[in-house]
């Protein structure tokens, strides 16, 4: 099985923040814990005024993990159409958008404030050829589940839902994503997702003014993903539950908040499940500080 990696990058970040400092760590982690083989393809995806700089940035990185780094509007061009649209919005339709340009049976995705936590092999993210999951509440965000039921007609599958797929972190079947994207279009009578998705945020067009679109406005790739894997019955095919007995690794641990109470030699030890942790960019925490806290791990 092919394993590729896509980052979601902006100068800035969501919240104003340094993020290229903030990718640099993350691709410290990943050379200290995984081996230059691991992913077979992996994509940086930026704003398109952004690519040269970023390109010059992470130039030490891109021959080691075989990078790409592609401008948004040559992963989905219609985002052109959109300039307001909120940015959380754009890395989500990315992320379902860049299967289109990978060949890789799965990819993991990234954002620039994940940390990679112990060694880690293909055997660890694809046991058996299948993909780790980590599941959530749903609970914890139950329009995300609501509103993209109603995206791509599975509003039975959610009745009674209580978990579901975790967010980034996660690993995403190629094939399923490519479903999904057909999927919303045929659910929606429409032959271009992306285009369809970004005309749902449109607030002055007179179509958003009822109630039906209006009930679909929180959907995210994740959640569009999952109920998808669910509506065709391919959880089995493609995923394995992690964080059980058989697969005890997990994807995604919370210990590194609050960051000061963080002590990174729990997570930066074989006994620790998780795979990875996140010190997000809206905790205001400055890259240096981050990096001066786990470099004696890394």
């Amino acid at each position: 099985m092919k394993l590729g990696a896509v980052l979601l990058l902006k100068k800035s970040g969501s919240y104003k923040d340094n993020d290229l400092d903030r990718g640099h760590i993350l691709f410290k982690t990943l050379k200290k814990f995984t081996k230059g083989n691991l992913f077979e393809e992996f994509a940086i995806i930026v704003p398109d005024n952004e690519v040269g700089e970023i390109k010059e940035s992470y130039f030490g990185w891109i021959d080691h993990f075989n990078i790409r780094v592609l401008g948004e509007g040559e992963i989905a061009p219609q985002l052109n159409n959109y300039r307001n649209m909120r940015g959380w919005r754009k890395q989500q339709i990315l992320k379902l958008a860049i299967a289109n340009h990978f060949t890789c049976d799965y990819y993991i995705t990234f954002d620039a404030d994940i940390i990679c936590l112990k060694d880690i092999s293909k055997d660890d993210l694809l046991p058996g050829g299948k993909a780790i999951l980590q599941l959530e509440k749903c609970s914890l965000h139950p329009k995300w589940w609501k509103s993209s039921s109603r995206i791509i007609d599975a509003r039975h599958i959610v009745i009674g839902m209580k978990d579901a797929i975790s967010v980034t972190p996660a690993i995403l079947s190629r094939h399923v994503v490519l479903l999904t994207q057909t999927e919303i279009e045929k659910s929606n009578n429409t032959s271009d997702w992306v285009d369809w998705l970004c005309n749902l945020h449109l607030p002055k067009h007179p179509k958003n003014w009822c109630l039906k679109r209006f009930l679909m406005l929180k959907w995210t790739e994740y959640s569009l993903y999952y109920l998808t894997l669910l509506k065709y019955d391919l959880f089995d095919k493609y995923h394995v539950l992690c964080s059980t007995e058989e697969v005890p690794q997990r994807l995604l641990v919370h210990d590194a908040h609050p960051f000061e109470k963080w002590a990174p030699s729990i997570n930066f030890n074989q006994s620790c499940p998780g795979l990875f942790c996140v010190v997000g960019s809206k905790s205001f925490i400055s890259p240096d500080s981050v990096w001066d806290k786990i470099q004696p791990f890394v």
